[in-house]
């Protein structure tokens, strides 16, 4: 896959609005995203009345390591590139995607695939100045099949007419937005780890407390036990605690959590995060979500399915989940001494990415149809890739509360979608406390647009927003026992230390839910950004920054490079 770091400190180094770097961007396929044919011997570059001709055969000398030619190093120096910048770009040519051509294939007929390719259609065009729509989608698939594998310089030899045409223009603005908004994502984080930090000088309750708390040794051990949802005939799985020594009893009240896996994942990822609850005394459940797991993108890379997910899925999902505590609650009922200790009217949610757009679901929040169709057009997805799936729920002949589940008392969601399902009013429309977490190097869903900006649309009592730095969409997410992701995803894309996020997650969990769905106020110290900053300091993890208000206002401001004060920014 392409390197996004490399990509953005190029964008960021370019200066925007001049020929030269349009051209830059067009040679590099930047404003492409990459494809290519081997049929293709040329690249024509347009920028306005601007016509030149590129040899992909330049190119392809170039990036296995041969000097520029005369005509490439005229380029290079009108850019004023660097041997730096050389270099990046040789990589970006020959960095290669590991799908084969049968998952390329599959996934560019499917409706996002579709979105995905008409989005660059007017960036990438026939010689004749054609949208390249089944040219591009053909390159990709002849360069996925051949010996050298899906690159950016395969696609450009793959693209099946004589020559390829980059529309410099078009493909400068978008990359102009791109750029622009990874300096606004920049921004919005260091201007919320500057509030943390600022909250962090302010200490409340008592320090070494709050610690034997979150760090005492669990009291039980998690039995499992299996649960049959007819419904979707799929099976899930509930960590019940037990003592582990006969001396102690279970408490009298036991709050329920349910984890809600995100697309392509499913329950058993979050075995560890299950039984670390449970072993605190909570019942803890575990279900998979038929469509939308990793069965469901086995089948659409067997070509069993012609989508990644149904329309139908977004309603599925709530309902997965209700129809999983009516099943909790029926076992409860015959267990004679749960029937009177498990809570199932007092339930905790914990949703990942679309996971996390169930449990908004299911806390209330209401669907805006008008949000939804104005973000879909074909730009948007350059800056959020979670728009691809987003843009695919249809709620028309649905009653927009009627996801709600009033069992439902709290819920975590970590790097969740649904800005633009639910909009301002949506989440407005929650009325129990919200914990959301966001990863700095989210890819998919990223944390202005999908956790940060809807934060502050949250109108409930108590909110709050922990941003992870050196995480991303799929660090919380554990493997194990030779398990492997049903959507391949590069190491890179862990994050450097994704048992760190797990750690975060454990005791972010904790906490928040023994404070909400417990009532036990003695963790209010715990959810101070004063205590994520103390346990930064005594271990090895990577910087948390933890807020519990801000001000959209002075966000828009730090987004803009303004300065802001603390105090206005939590007005």
């Amino acid at each position: 896959m392409i390197n996004l770091r490399v990509v953005s400190q190029m964008l960021r180094r370019w200066r925007f609005g001049q020929v030269g770097t349009a051209i830059a961007l067009a040679l590099l396929g930047l404003s492409a995203t990459a494809p290519s044919s081997r049929s293709a011997e040329q690249i024509i570059i347009t920028y306005g009345f601007f016509e030149r001709t590129v040899d992909i055969a330049d190119l392809e000398a170039f990036a296995q390591g041969e000097e520029l030619s005369e005509q490439l190093s005229k380029y290079a120096n009108s850019f004023g590139l660097s041997d730096t910048d050389l270099e990046s770009i040789r990589e970006i040519l020959v960095q290669k995607a590991d799908f084969d051509e049968v998952d390329v294939a599959r996934f560019l007929y499917t409706t996002q695939g579709t979105r995905l390719l008409r989005s660059i259609k007017d960036i990438v065009q026939t010689p004749s100045r054609q949208p390249g729509i089944v040219a591009i989608r053909s390159g990709l698939i002849l360069a996925a099949a051949d010996d050298e594998g899906l690159t950016l310089l395969n696609f450009l030899k793959q693209y099946p007419t004589p020559a390829i045409r980059i529309d410099v223009g078009a493909g400068l603005d978008i990359a102009a937005t791109v750029a622009e908004t990874l300096r606004a994502s920049e921004r919005a984080i260091a201007f919320i780890e500057t509030l943390s930090a600022e909250a962090a000088q302010q200490p409340q309750g008592r320090l070494q407390a709050v610690r034997q708390l979150v760090y005492e040794i669990p009291a039980y051990e998690a039995s499992r036990i299996t649960l049959r949802l007819p419904f979707r005939d799929v099976d899930a799985a509930l960590y019940l605690p037990e003592p582990k020594s006969r001396a102690l009893q279970l408490p009298n009240e036991i709050p329920v959590i349910v984890i809600s896996h995100g697309l392509g994942d499913e329950g058993r990822s979050y075995l560890y995060l299950a039984e670390f609850l449970a072993e605190r005394g909570f019942a803890v459940a575990t279900l998979d979500h038929p469509g939308s797991d990793g069965e469901q993108v086995s089948r659409l890379f067997a070509g069993l399915s012609d989508n990644i997910v149904d329309e139908r899925e977004f309603l599925n999902r709530p309902e997965d989940v209700s129809a999983l505590l009516d099943e909790i609650e029926d076992y409860i009922l015959n267990d004679r001494e749960l029937r009177w200790r498990v809570d199932t009217r007092n339930v905790g949610l914990i949703g990942q990415s679309f996971g996390g757009y169930t449990a908004l679901a299911l806390a209330g929040a209401t669907y805006n149809t008008e949000t939804l169709q104005a973000a879909c057009g074909p730009r948007e997805i350059y800056f959020n890739l979670s728009l691809l799936l987003q843009c695919e729920a249809d709620f028309e002949a649905a009653d927009p509360s009627a996801l709600k589940d009033d069992r439902v008392q709290a819920i975590l969601t970590v790097n969740p979608i649904g800005s633009q399902i639910f909009g301002p009013s949506g989440f407005g429309d929650v009325d129990v406390p919200v914990m959301i977490v966001a990863a700095t190097a989210d890819t998919v869903a990223p944390a202005l647009p999908e956790q940060i900006e809807p934060f502050t649309w949250l109108q409930t009592e108590y909110r709050y927003l922990a941003v992870a730095q050196g995480t991303t969409h799929f660090s919380v997410i554990k493997l194990g026992n030779g398990t492997m992701p049903s959507i391949p995803v590069p190491v890179s894309m862990w994050g450097d230390s994704p048992e760190i996020a797990q750690d975060y997650l454990e005791i972010l969990s904790l906490m928040f839910f023994q404070r909400h769905l417990r009532q036990d106020t003695r963790y209010d110290s715990g959810l101070t950004a004063w205590f994520i900053e103390e346990q930064v300091e005594r271990a090895p993890l990577e910087p948390l920054s933890l807020i519990q208000t801000l001000n959209p206002e002075a966000l828009e401001q730090a987004i803009a490079g303004e300065g802001v004060t603390e105090q206005e920014s939590q007005q």
